[in-house]
């Protein structure tokens, strides 16, 4: 469908990104219209994988920044959906962008990349979702891929697909996400309304040039992109869409801050009690030594490199008291600056997840194989272990040392001799 304008036209293709179809339709469109450009539904990125290029190696600084290995995760989980589809209906995905891609090149047409950045909508996505729904989404999609979906479906049973065995003209990766937006409203509108009014911008940025545009998107997208086309109005600005938001509080920072203030209120409480440096010291050894060794142990169990778990092992101690960090980020840091992870092993884990003839003992061994696989594991591990031992060292650790200061009673004395003697600090300071 053409909406032709004094300045330009759009023509727009909505394609299922596994349909062979579509492929057909993309040449099929290019060659009658004989557009100025050929817009697709890509960034950068993406781009540069289609045609082969090898992304940059993971910057080992970003982990350091907190939420990467969600990112990575989540974008490795809608990668092998996609490249399950793929696999069923005998296509390659991305294959209508990259025909768009071929025809344009054939006919010596520019290639406007109109989709925004990945990283800014998988940032996005993720902010917006609540933790709840962030669990039901990444368990929902492990589970998938392990063959355990309710009522026995299968990565090749969903809900889009014909009986025939026929792609319905629904873009699949959308069509699947669609599921999540009856309990995550934001996050749909993360990962397709904003990318819907994100591209309408640059189609007519372009049809304001005097361009005539052939766009090939997702079938998704394209009655949001339609409507916004029809009605410019309303588009959002271009700075709303592709501004990161700033980390909100969730539960799980609340729940992290408040362990902070617990073990921070405690030693301060011991120190204003007038415990004997003796007993400090080896309380604070203890707890140094207790969370350095569950984040040391499984981070090791995970595949780390001795330095990256003596590392994650060595701050875990500290991570507990200051809630924006955490041990993994910094063993992951060090396994990178020793095993660079490029964003392509995405494609290898894939392979070996498809791969049905493996069982999972030997799965699990060759997918730890893989670089991205293990910074993965090597970071959940290792904060894993941290909490774990945050949480067990008043059950475990304390009742060993309680007997130096009577008890477990005694050492409930101390505390609250030491918030007495907080208080009347304070009064003493105010007066």
């Amino acid at each position: 469908m053409s909406g032709r304008e004094e300045r330009g036209s759009i023509t727009i293709v909505g394609t299922a990104h596994v349909s062979a179809h579509s492929v057909e339709e993309v040449r099929t469109t290019i060659d009658e219209v004989d557009p100025d450009i050929v817009a697709v539904e890509l960034d950068e990125g993406r781009y540069r994988q289609l045609r082969g290029d090898t992304p940059d190696d993971l910057d080992p600084r970003d982990l350091l920044k907190g939420g990467t290995v969600a990112q990575l995760l989540t974008y490795w989980m809608l990668s092998y959906i996609q490249a399950r589809l793929g696999e069923r209906f005998d296509i390659t995905p991305g294959a209508d962008m990259k025909a768009a891609i071929e025809e344009a090149e054939a006919r010596t047409l520019p290639v406007a990349l109109v989709d925004r950045d990945i990283q800014v909508t998988i940032q996005r996505f993720w902010h917006k979702m609540r933790f709840f729904e962030k669990l039901r989404f990444v368990g929902g999609l492990l589970l998938g891929i392990v063959g355990f979906t309710r009522g026995g479906a299968s990565v090749d049973e969903l809900e889009f697909l014909e009986e025939d065995g026929r792609l319905t003209d629904i873009d699949v990766v959308t069509a699947l996400l669609e599921e999540f937006r009856r309990f995550s409203p934001g996050g749909a509108q993360a990962l397709i309304d904003e990318r819907d009014a994100y591209i309408a911008h640059h189609l007519l940025t372009l049809q304001s040039q005097g361009k005539d545009v052939v766009a090939v998107v997702g079938k998704g997208h394209e009655r949001g992109i339609r409507s916004y086309l029809e009605s410019p109005a309303t588009l959002p600005s271009v700075e709303s869409l592709v501004t990161v938001p700033r980390r909100r509080f969730s539960i799980v920072r609340i729940g992290a801050y408040l362990v902070s203030i617990a073990v921070i209120g405690f030693f301060f409480l011991l120190v204003m009690a007038g415990a004997d440096d003796t007993f400090l010291l080896r309380l604070f050894i203890a707890w140094f030594l207790f969370n350095g060794i569950f984040a040391f142990t499984l981070a090791k169990l995970a595949g780390a490199k001795w330095t990256s778990a003596g590392v994650g092992g060595g701050v875990a101690w500290l991570t507990s008291i200051n809630p924006l960090l955490a041990p993994g980020w910094f063993a992951g840091y060090v396994e990178l600056r020793t095993r660079p992870v490029n964003v392509a092993d995405i494609k290898t884990l894939n392979e070996l997840l498809a791969d049905e003839t493996k069982g999972p003992r030997e799965l699990l061994h060759e997918l730890n194989q893989v670089p991205l696989f293990r910074l993965i594991a090597v970071v959940a591990m290792t904060n894993i272990g941290s909490m774990i031992a945050t949480f067990l060292f008043p059950f475990v650790v304390l009742p060993w040392l309680a007997p130096e200061v009577g008890g477990i009673s005694g050492l409930g004395s101390m505390l609250i001799e030491g918030a007495r003697n907080s208080l009347e600090m304070v009064r003493g300071v105010l007066t």
